[in-house]
């Protein structure tokens, strides 16, 4: 898929979860601080792949996630970036903008808005 951005540039970065997690999520949001293994800030976890798609978008292999109850709350919506709470994040000002300290470029927020928008899959 080819992301068009700012400028008439293109992007032909992969709108996939493997390439986002992989090149987006785990080096800008699963640091030390954030949202790793250890501290999961706000009980979120990007430090891998699988964990970060279930953490986001609460899906596995077909089947919602549960924790023995109620369904989770889900940052993602598939195809409906606008409702997607991880997007609006992104795309916040001041200090509930994600991440906080250093703001994702636009072109990856575009990415993940394309993947979320083709049904956020976990391929």
């Amino acid at each position: 898929m080819v992301v068009s951005g700012c400028n008439g540039t293109t992007d032909d970065r992969p709108a996939t979860w493997s390439f986002i997690s992989a090149t987006i999520t785990e080096p800008s949001c699963a640091t030390v601080n954030c949202h790793s293994a250890i501290t999961h800030q706000g009980a979120i976890d990007l430090s891998a792949r699988e964990i970060g798609y279930q953490t986001l978008v609460g899906y596995s292999n077909g089947g919602s996630i549960t924790d023995g109850g109620p369904l989770l709350t889900y940052y993602v919506h598939p195809g409906h970036p606008e409702a997607s709470s991880v997007v609006n994040l992104m795309n916040a000002q001041g200090s509930i903008r994600m991440p906080p300290d250093n703001p994702l470029p636009q072109a990856d927020i575009a990415l993940i808005e394309k993947w979320i928008t083709d049904g956020a899959q976990d391929n």
